[in-house]
């Protein structure tokens, strides 16, 4: 039953209060994202250099398989709940069993699918990996509808703290597991123990916490109450299938073509986890800004001044953060990926480089969609959605042309090739799509576009300034052999000294401003 203590629901907020609001709890989770990635990098440079390539390369095989079946299980309808104004107590109750019932169908079909996919991709590991990782959605499901909830009353930040606990225990666990396995000399077989334990730490801790903090329970099973949901979470959950699709294409590819051998599977190792480290920068800005966008928008959904307001600021916050980011790491990615994981991990800084241009348009990509949502126009969405997989699909195509017909021209294998031509196609096809993208849905919403795309090139401009200045730097300090530390350091304080100097009242409008906005 309903817990009579609960925060007021925020649904006849104004503008001003809803941006003071999104502010306060932007500046509050960006915080803790910063912490949480801090713990994940710290994390990811032990595991790398005690566990090798290969597990993670198992790790990007399985991944696609367990988060396809929890997206079009669980998420929709949450998101759909998140979105609709006034939810009643039997809705929640309904909500939970409901989002249960799914995870548990989401972890049935992530074990059946290692059996396929062991047959396609000739990995016999993947059956019983992919029966290990499946309970993870249905424990994930366990506390999705708390977490709706709190992001309902907007307690953004709580949710964040809960994440940051989580991923602090789930990566330190991780390490003990993985030390424990060189020490037994079981790296090669089980090494993918640790990464699993990561998971399911992760997960359980987040649950409990999203538990005692919600402090709600559900009543009696009852799914009826949830179907004036399910049409709006069905075509959101597709959307949010083509798209996860379309993002994982590539690994999805890279596994088929090379990841039957262990050399191939190394390499599939690298090319994901390079992925996640350029989406690190990504999660960082946008995971406040999704959490918040939504259910602020939602509530201005009949007021388009307000609506044009609110998204605008999401937009110039995002952009101005992550436009520097991609092109810093694409100058220092030499530096991260040797700090990261020596010199066995070399053969990625080609796929880092080619990967980090799509920061900045990953990151526009990801918070159009709750642009769309806060409308309710998840028809367009998932239209939208099916153009994007359809251009993905094309340039992997292209890549993987260039990579097979070229690769005697290079001194690298053709796997190495491979990896560097598909993540090559990855920012390209992204770069072709994202300015169409977000014009398209801001005309769906009637909002102007052209001021808001010259704000945007007028920080790329600024950026690239930057860049040259840091690639310059760097190459100085690379000629009189500087240590990697200290050339790391060095090329971040340079670039966000000079990006700072170059765009100091951008970042005082869009970020500031923005974090500590006021009625």
């Amino acid at each position: 039953m309903d817990n009579a203590k609960q925060p007021a629901p925020r649904e006849a907020l104004n503008a001003g209060q809803a941006m003071a609001t999104a502010g306060n709890e932007t500046r509050k989770v960006l915080i803790l994202q910063v912490l949480r990635q801090v713990i994940t990098v710290i994390g990811a440079m032990i595991l790398f250099r005690l566990l090798d390539a290969g597990p993670f390369g198992l790790l990007g095989m399985v991944f696609p398989l367990m988060m396809l079946p929890r997206m079009v299980a669980t998420l929709g309808v949450s998101v759909a709940a998140v979105q609709k104004k006034h939810l009643s107590a039997n809705q929640k109750t309904a909500l939970f069993w409901a989002t249960l019932l799914l995870g548990g169908l989401a972890s049935l079909a992530t074990g059946i699918a290692g059996h396929l996919f062991a047959w396609l991709y000739d990995v016999p590991e993947l059956v019983w990996i992919c029966w290990a990782f499946a309970a993870t959605s249905f424990v994930e499901a366990t506390g999705l509808t708390h977490q709706t909830l709190l992001q309902r009353e907007m307690r953004i930040g709580r949710i964040a703290m809960i994440k940051l606990i989580g991923q602090t225990l789930a990566v330190t666990l991780a390490v003990i597991v993985g030390y424990e396995l060189q020490e037994q000399q079981q790296i090669a077989k089980y090494g993918i123990v640790a990464l699993l334990v990561m998971e399911y730490v992760e997960l359980l801790v987040n649950t409990i916490g999203l538990w005692l903090t919600a402090k709600w329970k559900p009543g009696p099973m009852r799914l009826g109450a949830v179907k004036g949901l399910l049409s709006f979470g069905g075509f959101y959950s597709t959307s949010s299938l083509v798209f996860y699709v379309g993002q994982n294409l590539d690994k999805i590819l890279l596994a088929a073509m090379i990841g039957s051998t262990r050399s191939g599977q190394r390499f599939v190792g690298m090319y994901t986890s390079m992925y996640h480290l350029m989406m690190k920068p990504v999660y960082l800005v946008t995971d406040p800004v999704t959490s918040v966008m939504l259910p602020s928008l939602s509530r201005s959904s009949d007021r388009l001044r307000d609506y044009a307001s609110l998204s605008r600021g999401f937009y110039l916050f995002t952009a101005t953060l992550l436009i520097p980011a991609g092109v810093g790491l694409f100058v220092m990615a030499p530096e991260v990926v040797q700090l990261l994981g020596g010199d066995k991990w070399q053969p990625a800084v080609g796929m880092l480089i080619a990967l980090a241009p799509a920061i900045c348009l990953h990151g526009m990509i990801n918070i159009s969609g709750s642009l769309l949502v806060g409308m309710g126009q998840v028809r367009r969405l998932l239209g939208v959605s099916l153009v994007l997989l359809f251009l993905q699909a094309q340039a992997y195509g292209c890549g993987y042309f260039l990579a097979t017909h070229y690769a005697g021209q290079f001194d690298v294998s053709q796997e190495q090739t491979l990896a560097v031509a598909i993540a090559m196609s990855y920012s390209a096809v992204l770069l072709l799509v994202s300015v169409p993208y977000i014009v398209i849905c801001f005309r769906s919403v009637q909002l102007r576009s052209r001021a808001l795309l010259f704000q945007f090139a007028r920080l790329l401009g600024r950026a690239l300034l930057m860049g040259v200045a840091v690639w310059f730097i760097r190459n100085q300090m690379v000629q009189y052999d500087w240590h990697l530390i200290l050339r790391l350091l060095v090329g971040i304080a340079a670039g966000a000294c000079l990006y700072t100097l170059l765009a100091w009242n951008d970042i005082k409008a869009n970020v500031l401003q923005f974090m500590r906005h006021h009625e």
